[in-house]
């Protein structure tokens, strides 16, 4: 090929090199602090990155202390939640990164300085890059031209979740899975094309790591007859001739696999473990509408230009029929288990997430059709894709400045956002509605309080309650204005089954006299022992949008899971302003407690 067709993705991925580097170093390394990069471990990284401090900090795999993000704490030792392929493809990195610590005369020397927490923030978005030079050649190996090529990897890179976790959240495993799935999809191109059959050996590595990094990963092997296409019986008749490739492919793949058990029995002495204890798959009720199309987190309310890849796979059901039926497959069989996890959004973040190694798959069918096009319906997709990334661009924007919701966005909470970008507008958004806990049985109601505080009541007690002629029902509400604490709920121990995981679902009727007057109310879940200490502690803004009328009752609902009680433990909720700056009236209160079945 001419060198001067290779310039436009060329120059692209450079573009997006420089592009990415910087939103990585002004927003997760500085940030407005200048301290951003300490949030660079947080979440689920905390889990991979326990497995670099244990190893080569500490110690002390299998007896780590305490940390309730990943610890598993058993009678034969500590465990780490986590698959540990994410802390394999972060190690080199954090060694890069532990080595300047303690060269650095002024670094803490534990693993949590700058040094570390920032190279693994480069590490993720090196690794997002070679993932999409690696797509490139896959795409430019398939006959696809420059400029589609161009156009597909700006797409993926600056319209999809993609953006956010090279640059705010790179110590995630998307991005090293993202690298991952497009080695593996590259090697498979190779050796459909009639490349040497020790090539397995280097496919059945890569496919060992995927399977580390995230188990149900394993599925990308669907991905095989998208990328060979009709070539595929082929390649299989071609490796099945000479076994001795496969098997060497498969020992390389155990090999790598076999770190996981290796850990596991230095934590545990045991060579199976389970770290995902209490989680799931709930396969009998898939949240399928909700992953695709839902206001939280679903994957083409976010990112819309992966309408794309869908519309690509009915466009070449005749040119490439094996390409558009087993990509059809594949994403239907992926979104199907993504849909059938117990947390079906996945926890916090932007956009859908989980979906974010897929893209390298789910590129070839888009660039292939594209590719296709006449002028007309090229310049239509050309422009989709300049507005999707435009879009996306603004929405990873409101996210980071927290327009929009880290946790509970909704239809009204995605309509009060939309277009919104004044200061004025930022961490205006609050409420908490979880999915509930995994319950494979389902769940049983276990209590059931109501009061509208027109007399005593068994659960709720405390605050100032007053006679108004404001009351929503009955007459007497719940008064806050800063000088009392307000009214708890408490299920004092012994009122709710213990030793199995709860969900909480409260609401309430809440009175403003002017709009926003209840700004700095917090609503407060609690788990707490006999001596006051709580083992479990979920604040967050009380408003789930900003008030909008004076003289106005709101009904505010919650739903939030929590951890199984143990003996003599009790569960609170209250409404509290640390501030004492709200002014509210409070009435109409209900509670419901579920407890999941055994399983």
């Amino acid at each position: 090929m001419p060198a001067s067709r290779i310039r436009s993705s060329t120059w692209v991925i450079a573009g997006l090199m420089l592009l990415l580097s910087i939103l990585q170093v002004r927003w997760a390394w500085f940030g407005d602090s200048g301290y951003a990069w300490e949030n660079i471990v947080r979440s689920d990284v905390r889990g991979y990155y326990g497995y670099l401090l244990a190893l080569f900090v500490r110690h002390d795999l299998g007896h780590e202390p305490a940390d309730p993000t990943y610890v598993q704490h058993t009678t034969d030792g500590t465990l780490n939640k986590y698959f540990a392929g994410t802390a394999v493809m972060m190690a080199p990195w954090f060694a890069v990164g532990h080595a300047l610590a303690v060269l650095s005369p002024d670094a803490p020397k534990d693993g949590h300085s700058g040094w570390e927490y920032m190279a693994v923030g480069l590490g993720g978005l090196v690794h997002v890059l070679l993932g999409l030079l690696l797509l490139r050649a896959l795409l430019i190996g398939l006959g696809v031209r420059e400029g589609t090529v161009a156009w597909v990897l700006a797409a993926i890179a600056l319209a999809t979740p993609l953006l956010q976790y090279a640059t705010l959240q790179p110590g995630w495993s998307h991005a090293h899975s993202f690298l991952a799935f497009s080695a593996f999809l590259y090697l498979v191109h190779r050796l459909a094309e009639g490349g040497d059959l020790r090539w397995l050996v280097a496919l059945g590595a890569v496919l060992g790591l995927i399977v580390l990094i995230r188990p149900v990963n394993a599925l990308v092997v669907l991905a095989v007859p998208v990328v060979a296409g009709k070539r595929t019986t082929d390649l299989v008749r071609r490796a099945l001739r000479h076994p001795v490739h496969p098997i060497l492919a498969l020992c390389a793949f155990a090999a790598v696999v076999a770190v996981q058990p290796l850990l596991w029995h230095a934590q545990t002495g045991h060579w199976l473990e389970w770290g995902y204890r209490g989680e799931g798959f709930h396969w009998d009720r898939p949240e399928l509408l909700r992953v695709l199309f839902g206001f939280r987190r679903g994957l083409f309310l976010y990112a819309p230009v992966l309408l794309l890849p869908l519309l690509a796979l009915v466009g070449l059901r005749r040119r490439a029929p094996v390409v558009a039926w087993s990509g059809l497959i594949y994403f239907s069989v992926n979104t199907y288990v993504i849909a059938s996890w117990w947390i079906w959004y996945y926890g916090s973040g932007f956009g859908s997430r989980v979906y974010i190694e897929h893209l390298a798959v789910l590129a070839v069918p888009w660039a292939l059709w594209f590719n296709g096009l006449g002028r007309s319906p090229r310049r239509l997709a050309t422009t989709w894709m300049l507005l999707c990334m435009l879009f996306h661009g603004f929405q990873y924007w409101q996210y980071h400045r927290q327009v929009l919701h880290p946790e509970s966005m909704d239809r009204n909470k995605y309509r009060w956002a939309l277009g919104r970008h004044e200061a004025v507008h930022m961490d205006r958004l609050g409420g908490n509605y979880q999915a509930p806990p995994f319950n494979p049985n389902g769940m049983a109601l276990v209590l059931k309080a109501y009061s509208n505080l027109e007399g005593p009541s068994t659960y709720w007690k405390g605050g100032r309650i007053e006679a108004r002629p404001e009351a929503y029902s009955g007459r007497h509400v719940c008064v806050y204005d800063g000088q009392d604490g307000g009214i708890t709920f408490r299920a004092a121990p012994g009122s709710l089954p213990t030793g199995r995981a709860l969900y909480l679902e409260v609401s309430a009727m809440r009175f403003e006299e002017r709009a926003g007057d209840s700004f700095t109310m917090q609503g407060v879940a609690a788990v707490q022992g006999p001596d006051g200490a709580p083992s479990y502690y979920e604040p967050f803004r009380m408003n789930p949008l900003p008030g909008e009328h004076d003289r106005s009752w709101a009904r505010l609902c919650y739903a939030i899971p929590l951890p199984p009680l143990r003996p003599g433990e009790e569960v609170r909720f209250e409404f509290r302003d640390r501030q004492g700056q709200a002014r509210m009236l409070a009435d109409d209160l209900r509670v419901k407690v579920f407890a999941v079945n055994p399983y």
